[in-house]
């Protein structure tokens, strides 16, 4: 049985997760199957038998509380609106917990850093859009060629497309679907009709983007 105490274990997630410029799942090999990049549990199950006197910094330590706190409380929060997510109900749990003892809740915590980026950067999204001008990029059914960024897209299996926020030039929020994946942080051009009018927001249909920038 493992016993490390939870600042530990959210420290070197933490860690890891800065080494690694993000979450890696598998190891990344060379052609010679050298690895080159080992996974964030490898990276952390090596920072807690060293007890991170070599690799875990005060930085990473303060990173861990924040990371520990911030989701819990976002998971606090969805769960008193009743829209907790069996994820959200697990992120309390091993928030929660004071000391970690097995190897299951280790794995759990390491992928944690990668959750709470993923809830700062749709914050930041929805504040953004939040302060998006309303005003109606155009009449419905008139053809519309404006530029924006792209600030969010998702994915839907169900429909095999995508769902394309942008926020205009003029700071103004239009969405739509799109076969192909756009990356989030893309400058783009976009020619379609306006479908309908939305909550602060305006729906385009027959899109074809003319112009893509990822900067």
């Amino acid at each position: 049985m493992l016993n490390y105490t939870a600042d530990q274990v959210w420290a070197a997630a933490c860690a890891a997760y800065r080494v690694n410029g993000g979450y890696l799942k598998h190891p990344e090999v060379n052609d010679q199957g050298v690895i080159t990049r080992h996974t964030n549990r490898d990276l952390v199950r090596r920072y807690l038998l060293d007890a991170g006197e070599h690799y875990v910094t005060a930085a990473d330590r303060k990173q861990g509380t924040k990371c520990r706190l911030d989701l819990l409380k976002q998971a606090t929060m969805s769960a008193l609106r009743n829209r907790a997510t069996e994820w959200d109900l697990l992120t309390a749990q091993m928030a929660g917990l004071g000391t970690i003892t097995t190897d299951y809740e280790v794995s759990v915590i390491t992928a944690m850093p990668k959750s709470h980026a993923q809830n700062l950067t749709r914050e930041s999204v929805d504040g953004r859009l939040a302060y998006c001008d309303s005003t109606p990029v155009g009449p419905v059914n008139h053809r519309v060629d404006i530029e924006g960024e792209v600030v969010r897209s998702n994915y839907s299996s169900q429909y095999n497309t995508h769902y394309v926020t942008v926020i205009t030039q003029d700071n103004r929020q239009v969405f739509f679907a799109y076969r192909e994946r756009i990356e989030p942080g893309a400058n783009i051009r976009i020619c379609g009709r306006v479908k309908r009018h939305a909550d602060r927001a305006t729906q385009l249909s027959r899109v074809k983007i003319s112009q893509q920038e990822v900067v």
